[in-house]
């Protein structure tokens, strides 16, 4: 059961990356749905900086608030054509506290018998692998080194399917606007019905770059363990290798925590070094609240660490 649920949730990700959605039209086989996210972020980071007090003298003081706030809104769209070949698209945009406004993805395409085939500005394969440890609500994601393997690549090609309810395998081909800057990609994840996952996946471009991801994870009722790993090359002469580590233990219903580790050194200078720490309570599946600390571990006199805290209302 539990690797049937599990890849049935990859590739329902190669059409929908929102978790709760509303229905608001279905009728002779053609459904869209619109859902998103109003999420306020604060930042508190521990530097100094000077400000002018109330006798025009600049003091010195300790820490700064950078507001980290975001909305998004999603639409996804599925109509049967016949039993064997469904039509899907999805958008989805975000707005921060600066009034920026984006297209985040932005993809259609068909789902056949024998997986889905999607076009637009969408993950890359490698994503399902970076995933694994990616489960923070800020302060993780390291594994995804360059564009080609990144997620919300534009002109990007993306095959899925899953074989057997344990085996998703992912295929993308990222056709680059710049001249001889074309990438490609390719992940295998295996799903066990005994709390095991396995992936692997290597991405490469036209620039000599390229990365290779393998990750584990464990699923033993409220415990979730994973790593991943990445090496590869950034140019002809550098490259690199990251590692990230992630644990989750879900305490009851509504309470949960999470740690991360992440390592990574690029062209042999370290370029990530942080341990952090969250802790997350869901009221419902609308509404939560996170703490997350990272302790920076970096040399420097930029290096700081970081608290941020939030509040998360999915609809």
């Amino acid at each position: 059961m539990k690797k049937t649920l599990l890849a049935s949730a990859i590739l329902a990700g190669l059409i929908s990356t929102t978790a709760q959605s509303v229905t608001v039209y279905d009728k002779d086989g053609t459904t869209l749905s619109v859902g998103g996210r109003a999420e306020v972020r604060a930042e508190f980071i521990d530097t100094e900086y000077t400000e002018e007090n109330d006798a025009g003298v600049e003091e010195t003081k300790d820490g700064s608030i950078d507001d980290k706030s975001r909305a998004r809104i999603n639409f996804e769209g599925e109509t049967k054509i016949s039993d064997k070949l469904t039509g899907f698209g999805f958008v989805e945009y975000e707005i921060n506290s600066d009034s920026d406004f984006k297209s985040r993805y932005l993809y259609a395409g068909f789902a056949t018998e024998i997986g889905k085939f999607a076009y637009g500005k969408q993950d890359t394969a490698n994503v399902q692998i970076s995933d694994m440890t990616d489960i923070a609500s800020y302060h993780s994601g390291i594994q995804q080194i360059f564009d080609a393997s990144s997620d919300k690549q534009a002109n990007n090609f993306l095959y899925a399917s899953t074989f057997s309810d344990a085996v998703t395998i992912q295929a993308d081909y990222v056709a680059s606007s710049e001249e001889d800057d074309d990438s490609y990609g390719v992940s295998v994840l295996y799903t066990s019905d005994f709390g095991v996952d396995l992936g692997a996946s290597y991405s490469d471009s036209n620039t000599d770059e390229n990365q290779v991801t393998l990750g584990a994870a464990y699923t033993l009722d409220d415990l979730y363990i994973a790593v991943t790993y990445a090496m590869g090359d950034l140019d002809e002469e550098d490259d690199f290798n990251s590692l990230e580590a992630a644990i989750e233990y879900k305490f009851t219903k509504e309470f949960r925590m999470i740690g991360i580790i992440g390592q990574q050194e690029q062209a042999d200078q370290d370029t990530e070094d942080f341990y952090a720490l969250e802790a997350q309570y869901r009221f419902n599946s609308a509404l939560r609240t996170y703490v997350s600390y990272a302790y920076n571990n970096l040399d420097g006199d930029d290096v700081e660490d970081s608290l941020l805290a939030g509040i998360r209302y999915n609809f």
